[in-house]
């Protein structure tokens, strides 16, 4: 992990609308229509926060008809979290 990857990752973790994005996804993958609901956000500030963490590559999308499904995409999230909720 490079320095700009970090300083991306810390970023994430460090606004509320995305680490809760990060911890409901922690729980499985997710359709874009059910995350806005499970972190009290509308539609569209969550796609917003998705479409940036897809950027700097902490979740990945997939479709699956009409359906967007995103899960992490970065284990690192997974570790640095268990960390911090210790």
């Amino acid at each position: 992990m490079n320095e700009e990857e970090n300083l991306q990752l810390f970023k994430a973790l460090s606004e509320e609308t995305r680490y809760k994005i990060i911890k409901v996804l922690l729980e499985g993958e997710k359709c874009a229509c059910e995350i806005p609901e499970l972190i009290g956000k509308t539609q569209s500030n969550t796609s917003m926060h998705l479409a940036k963490l897809q950027d700097w590559g902490i979740v990945k999308a997939r479709k699956d008809g009409k359906m967007r499904l995103y899960s992490i995409d970065d284990e690192k999230v997974r570790k640095i979290l268990k960390i911090a909720e210790e």
